[in-house]
């Protein structure tokens, strides 16, 4: 277990970094290329569908992280207890929600910057390509850690639960509490994104 945790850091440390050089690379690329407002718009695009990208993947990286560690957990304790089985997969479900909030922000961007794919006269700079790409990384990065630790408190309400079954509703207060700072980063990169879209002269679908 101990290894596993020690992966888990891994991972979330590789991303941060990842998430830091990307769009460094993405300015170096374009101070030195050309100035084309083609090129500039195809590298903003770049940018902004990686953090699209990035916001669903990771975010159901987190999660898938997050309900495995609750349902090995929660397998022990059925063995013993299997009338306990609600109460232990509605505390293995608790994680899986921030994958759902990565994926609604892709969705945003998706459906409110669909015309800078499909209308060749609309270009963006590359400044906005990245301030797209930051919108993501608030929903990315604290559905990213929020849901393994998440997860922790689950696994850990379930001695309670082994103990008396009637303290569900205290395990799960304390895991909601936890998943109060992804749902801050999903409300702060679904507001980023309507904030860049409004410097941004797009048609109306």
């Amino acid at each position: 277990m101990k290894n596993f945790f020690q992966s888990q850091a891994a991972v979330i440390i590789g991303t941060c970094l990842a998430l830091i050089l990307l769009p460094v690379m993405a300015f170096s690329q374009a101070a030195l290329g050309s100035a084309d407002a083609a090129g500039n718009t195809q590298l903003a695009l770049v940018l902004a569908f990686v953090g699209a990208a990035m916001a669903t993947g990771l975010s159901c990286l987190g999660s898938i992280i997050g309900v495995s560690m609750v349902g090995q957990a929660g397998a022990g304790l059925l063995t013993e207890k299997p009338d306990l089985a609600g109460k232990v997969i509605t505390l293995a479900v608790l994680p899986g929600s921030q994958g759902l909030y990565g994926m609604v922000v892709t969705l945003l961007f998706l459906f409110s910057y669909g015309p800078l794919m499909s209308d060749p006269k609309l270009s963006i700079t590359v400044l906005q390509g990245f301030l797209l790409f930051a919108c993501f990384m608030p929903v990315t990065i604290t559905c990213l850690t929020s849901a393994p630790y998440q997860a922790k408190v689950c696994a850990a309400g379930l001695h309670m639960l082994a103990k008396d079954g009637r303290l569900a509703g205290r395990v799960i207060t304390m895991a909601a509490l936890v998943e109060t700072y992804a749902l801050l980063g999903f409300l702060i990169s679904f507001f980023m994104l309507n904030a860049v879209k409004a410097s941004i002269v797009l048609p109306v679908l």
